[in-house]
């Protein structure tokens, strides 16, 4: 029965190693996701920037039409003036208007100098993930074939240990499978040197190793709880 549940619990090893290979995920993929993350966040932060550059440049361009407007107006009205003091008054609002706009248009060069640094480098970053993206993918679709590969050794392993284990007495399983919990994974261990734990590696006492050797029922090491058995050929 002891060696039945020793093969159960070679099995169980085997899906717990399979385990721990699903879960490493290949260095280049993880370097590749960091890649394209770290992109992305600069991709958002260099597009929130280019919109709102954009939208001041473009506030600048109404309000400089405007000016321009207002100023050909007072333009118009002045040649319509009935009076020399009304015709000043219309000369000095386009004059400010005129002032204005000058200045106005000053502001909005370097704005626009920095939409167009924006834009630039929105591209570059754009093609920059657009040249990732390709490779990424190609290792995306390695992983998952990698890990499919593992996942169908595990449900075979799984499969076998399920009826290996059908022949196992249902009390002894579930000691098996409460100390296996408790000692992340190994339950069932041999005799070192025919007298110590072959988990613990704690010296057993004399009475302990002989019941171990002679099979009688399910004996469990002193120390750390595992459960003992003669190992075929064990000494």
């Amino acid at each position: 029965m002891l060696e039945t549940l020793s093969e159960v619990q070679s099995l169980d090893l085997e899906r717990d190693a399979l385990a721990a290979t699903r879960g490493e995920t290949p260095q280049e993929l993880l370097d590749a996701r960091a890649r394209r993350s770290e992109l992305e966040t600069e991709h958002r932060r260099v597009k929130h920037l280019h919109d709102d550059l954009r939208k001041q440049v473009a506030a600048a361009e109404l309000e400089l039409k405007s000016l321009q407007e207002r100023r050909k107006s007072a333009s118009e009205s002045a040649l319509r003036a009935s009076s020399a003091k009304e015709m000043s008054q219309f000369q000095n609002q386009e004059l400010q208007f005129a002032t204005r706009a000058q200045e106005l248009e000053e502001d909005a060069l370097p704005l626009m100098e920095r939409l167009e640094a924006a834009a630039a480098e929105l591209a570059a970053l754009q093609e920059q993930l657009d040249e990732l993206a390709p490779h990424l993918e190609e290792l995306e679709a390695a992983e998952r074939s990698r890990v499919a590969d593992v996942d169908a050794l595990d449900a075979d392993l799984t499969d076998r240990r399920e009826r290996l284990a059908t022949s196992v007495d249902a009390t002894l399983l579930r000691q098996y499978e409460q100390v296996r919990k408790a000692r992340r994974g190994l339950a069932l261990v041999g005799l070192l040197d025919g007298k110590r734990c072959g988990g613990c590696h704690v010296q057993l006492p004399i009475h302990v190793v002989q019941k171990v050797r002679k099979g009688q029922g399910v004996v469990r090491c002193p120390s750390c709880g595992r459960l003992l058995y003669q190992e075929p050929n064990g000494g």
